[in-house]
């Protein structure tokens, strides 16, 4: 079955994801949650449900409003300032190169971030087109903005540091490991890659994993079903989050006040977003009658990508389980005056 194929199979299978809501959202309005109190369970056994009166604060992109998205320069950020960023877990994403290295990088082509248009002549350099030895001549810090300024534009050849090159999750992964100080951060890592693309990235990950014992602090996570179904027959014992396709499922069956057990969900987390949302006036996915059935039915709820203080302020008081930021300086600030950091 040909990438292209499986590629428009996933957009449609969004689109009737989408499709589904439509009569809920026209007919049943926002779920208000003003009288309805914050639940805790206790009983749970699912590890990502918090307990606490903090969420745990997610480095999305690894921090990618402080330093470079997705490169060894925010990783060695976030470890060397671990006190004051206060992060627990450190989220990523990857996809498969051409010569089937797990790399780094948010988008399918480098175009956004780094000087592939002018190292390559041309737009769309697309991840899955390049070897590793290819995509480590590129600048990733070419585009980082902060402070009204492009700290690292126009960096070229040897002028290029290594923490801003290319990085695999091989190299991210082992340098956490063997600087965390001790701690042990979660990996949330999202894989890209589509078609068969995704099934070969889900391989190497897994291999990775297992290979350092990580099953147990790593939840993986894509928004193609059929990549998402692939991770569950082959893989089940990775933590996984819902699909784009379980996420409307799980919508529904909260809307309608079902047994969610009746599909007997395979995943440990939704990873969903909060505002910003073009269905803002009629969805609300942050409520805490909505997070009370969530924990109920055993799954953690994860936020991305929050990066106000009210949204962050908003989702702890209402019981979220993971802030996922740009900005975890910030979002650890806000959340801590909750309490005691767990």
């Amino acid at each position: 079955m040909s990438s292209l194929f499986l590629t428009i199979k996933n957009i449609f299978h969004g689109a009737v994801a989408v499709l589904m809501l439509i009569p809920i959202m026209l007919t049943m309005g926002d779920a208000g949650d003003s009288d309805t109190e914050v639940v805790t369970f206790p009983e749970s056994t699912n590890q990502y449900i918090s307990q606490y009166l903090n969420p745990d604060i997610a480095a999305h992109r690894s921090g990618g409003g402080i330093a470079p998205q997705n490169t060894l320069m925010a990783f060695e950020n976030i470890l060397a300032n671990a006190d004051t960023l206060g992060v627990d877990t450190l989220e990523f994403d990857v996809q498969i190169t051409k010569d089937g290295e797990l790399v780094l990088i948010h988008d399918l082509t480098y175009d956004a971030v780094s000087d592939a248009k002018e190292a390559f002549g041309k737009s769309n350099v697309f991840v899955s087109s390049l070897t590793l030895e290819q995509a480590k001549t590129l600048n990733m810090g070419e585009n980082f903005y902060v402070d009204g300024e492009y700290p690292y534009r126009g960096l070229r050849g040897e002028d290029i540091p290594h923490n801003l090159r290319v990085v695999t999750c091989d190299e991210v992964i082992d340098y956490v490991e063997a600087n965390c100080g001790g701690r042990q951060y979660r990996y949330a890592i999202e894989i890209k890659s589509i078609g068969s693309g995704g099934r070969r990235a889900a391989d190497k990950l897994h291999s990775i994993i297992t290979e350092r014992k990580l099953q147990h602090r790593v939840m993986w996570s894509t928004f193609a079903p059929i990549t998402s179904a692939y991770m569950q027959s082959r893989y089940p014992e990775i933590f996984r989050t819902a699909d784009a396709i379980e996420a409307v499922q799980f919508y529904f069956y909260y809307r309608m006040n079902w047994d969610l057990q009746d599909v007997s969900p395979s995943y440990t987390a939704l990873q969903i977003p909060y505002g910003a949302s073009a269905f803002d006036n009629l969805i609300n996915l942050g409520t805490r009658e909505m997070l009370n059935y969530a924990h109920k039915n055993n799954i953690a709820v994860q936020y991305w990508t929050i990066n106000s203080e009210e949204e962050i302020r908003t989702l702890t008081e209402n019981g979220a389980d993971c802030i996922m930021t740009d900005y975890p300086d910030t979002a650890y600030e806000t959340v801590k005056s909750f309490g005691v950091k767990k």
